[in-house]
């Protein structure tokens, strides 16, 4: 069902210390071409109020990560911005491979993770994707995030699809390998490398009543608050949440204390902030709804939505409907 909410109603473009409005990377291929037009519409994005910056690991080869880094940098050295004004976020947890060094992921399994003692069974498997929720793993792949980025922290680090492995283990031994990864992720923090961190689900959330996709939300919290002597810095929960996947706001499949909540309702109780992606249904919404409904859609149920594009054209678009307020 389309929202009967209007853009008059969609909230300011900025919102605390990050944007409402994100721009994700994950859309593209490998080429030099697709760079060049990521480089100009993440330049055009941070100046005209987009300050939240998502991306990943594996998107597009790490020549995503790259195109952010290389932009926000040129942008930081011209005294364009500062770092602060701008949030950055990124995830680890699937294998990954680096297009400009011609390693697709078996390679780089093989010559970059191997050596340091990560093998493929460090990894759970479903429909091609590789997740792990190994340490040593994470530490490799943020050291090469940093890299990438060319910054001396990460705002937010996401656990990347942590589902596939929770469908592997069961559900004592998952929680087990989740509170070993957030004792990590909180000495990461100590050392000033990332701010926050938290989880970027998808299954969970496609296909929320598949029991080996669950995920308990209070649990994951308390798991976190007991890793972060009560000072957790998970604080954040990036979900796929479009007018075809709703699922998040409208299936209560989390038990939170005495009550049956949905995922956002958990997230938002459990005092995380939640960010959207895929609003737009990787542009397939276009075909059912406007973009003016599908963005009223998305930001009626969470804290922000990061949606892809390398368009400065669209970006505009999306803009000037942000800012009619």
């Amino acid at each position: 069902m389309i929202s009967d909410i209007t853009a008059k109603n969609i909230p300011p473009v900025r919102s605390e210390n990050i944007s409402r409005i994100g721009l994700g990377t994950h859309l593209g291929s490998f080429s030099e071409e697709d760079s060049r037009q990521y480089t100009e519409a993440i330049a055009f994005a941070v100046k005209h109020g987009i300050t939240s910056i998502d991306t990943a690991i594996n998107y597009r080869g790490m020549r995503s990560e790259k195109d952010v880094g290389n932009t926000i940098s040129s942008l930081i050295s011209s005294g364009e911005i500062r770092r602060e004004d701008v949030f950055i976020s990124s995830k680890a947890g699937l294998l990954f491979g680096d297009i400009t060094r011609g390693l697709n992921p078996v390679k780089y399994l093989h010559e970059a993770l191997e050596p340091k003692g990560i093998d493929l069974n460090a990894f759970s498997e479903y429909e091609g994707l590789y997740q792990t929720l190994h340490p040593d793993f994470f530490e490799t792949a943020l050291q090469t995030s940093l890299q990438n980025l060319r910054l001396p922290s990460i705002d937010v680090h996401y656990v990347h699809i942590p589902e596939i492995t929770r469908a592997k283990l069961s559900e004592n031994d998952f929680y087990q390998r989740m509170a070993e990864l957030f004792a990590w992720y909180e000495h990461k923090v100590s050392e000033g490398k990332i701010r926050f961190y938290g989880l970027a689900l998808e299954m969970l959330c496609m296909e929320p009543e598949e029991e080996k996709w669950h995920i308990n939300i209070e649990r994951i919290c308390r798991i976190a608050r007991e890793t972060g002597s009560a000072n957790s810095h998970f604080k954040y929960l990036q979900i796929p949440y479009n007018m075809k996947y709703p699922f998040a706001a409208t299936v209560q499949n989390q038990s939170y204390g005495e009550e049956n909540l949905s995922l956002i309702e958990a997230a938002h109780k459990a005092g995380l902030k939640v960010i959207g992606s895929m609003p737009l249904n990787c542009g397939e919404g276009f075909q059912k709804a406007s973009l003016e409904e599908m963005v009223s859609f998305a930001l009626n149920s969470v804290d922000g939505i990061n949606i892809g594009s390398k368009n400065v054209a669209h970006i505009r678009e999306i803009l000037d409907l942000c800012n009619e307020i």
